[in-house]
């Protein structure tokens, strides 16, 4: 157990407010793309991912052509007032004020700007000048477990401290109608949109119940660097991945379950999971010998609102708070992103 104890209170977040059908978004890439080398594979892949996205824009502005200036700017701007409604409702939660802050971790692959999301979030809320900022711009769908990680050992260091964590993603924006592999056109219709903050210190705050980390793990594998990759042309930023991104979870579950085997205290009771999509979903929980109900709250999110990136571990917190594991069970809190990189916290109810 370490020297110091790190409390995570549930979640506030800014989900993106447009509701959109994943069969209006199949039937859409599907007109676009009529004489599709692989247009039978494309209709089969996007068959299999129904459900609903969240968008923080409408679909029309998302699929819309803009240059890479407006698309930066817009994505930025959204997401800065996200965090900050995201962040005023956490303080509010949790009974605290700006003033009670005393570092900030921010995540986002795709509010990248500077000054960084971050500073803007310092003057907007206003924290403290004093308010240590960390950012972590390049985690992208690993940002929500590698930013509860840096808050664990923040606290390690201060104890006394309150960190407000920040993970925002505004996955939808990456929409290029250039972008036409059948990897490409999945993503399309996975991509969801979230804003997520939530408070972490050394000490429970309130009364109402929380996560507390016992152990966190990071993992990169090497020679993974084309997995998972976001680029930048005139038409703005582009996502890009390969077939062998599939086999990530594979190649990361020697690693993590020697982890586990050495840390977990008995079964793990439940899953705080971002692995990517709903086939990858299922290679962890085959991979840890864990049965459906382990990943129900990281499924239902991928159906019901998308991928959000590294705020879908704190979408998915916020379902546990829901429907609540006992108190003292285990659990497991999983991002995987660029790199390949993944981080891991073995967590308590308490």
């Amino acid at each position: 157990m370490p020297s110091t104890t790190a409390h995570v209170a549930r979640p506030a977040l800014v989900r993106g407010p447009h509701t959109v059908d994943a069969a209006r978004i199949r039937e859409d890439i599907l007109a676009r793309n009529p004489d599709h080398p692989q247009y039978e594979a494309v209709r089969k892949a996007l068959a299999n991912l129904p459900g609903t996205r969240r968008y923080l824009a409408p679909y029309e502005e998302v699929t819309a052509a803009r240059d890479t200036a407006r698309r930066k700017d817009d994505t930025f701007d959204t997401v800065r007032r996200a965090a900050l409604e995201a962040a005023t409702a956490a303080l509010a939660d949790a009974g605290l004020t700006p003033a009670d802050i005393d570092c900030v971790i921010v995540s986002s692959a795709t509010a990248d700007k500077v000054p960084g999301l971050g500073t803007h979030l310092l003057n907007d809320l206003g924290l403290r000048p004093g308010t240590r900022i960390r950012s972590l711009t390049q985690a992208a769908c690993a940002g929500g477990a590698l930013a509860l990680v840096l808050a664990e050992e923040h606290l390690a260091r201060h104890p006394e401290h309150t960190v407000l964590v920040l993970v925002g993603e505004f996955l939808s924006a990456l929409y290029q109608d250039t972008d036409r592999t059948l990897e490409d056109q999945i993503y399309k219709a996975l991509w969801g949109d979230a804003v997520a903050a939530t408070l972490v210190a050394a000490r429970p705050l309130g009364t109402a119940p929380a996560l507390r980390i016992d152990h966190t793990w990071e993992h990169t594998l090497p020679h993974t660097v084309q997995r998972y990759r976001k680029h930048t042309d005139e038409r703005g930023d582009h996502f890009a991945s390969t077939r062998d991104s599939l086999r990530s979870v594979t190649d990361l579950a020697p690693a993590l379950l020697d982890w586990l085997d050495r840390h977990a205290d008995g079964p793990l009771a439940f899953g705080l999971l971002h692995p990517g999509g709903p086939a990858i979903l299922t290679r962890l929980a085959k991979a840890l010998g864990l049965d459906e109900d382990f990943v129900r709250h990281s499924r239902d999110v991928l159906h019901e609102e998308g991928n959000l990136g590294g705020a879908t571990v704190f979408s998915v917190l916020d379902r546990t708070h829901r429907t609540p594991p006992r108190p003292g069970d285990q659990g497991l809190l999983f991002g995987l992103g660029p790199g390949v990189t993944a981080a891991a916290l073995l967590v308590t109810w308490t």
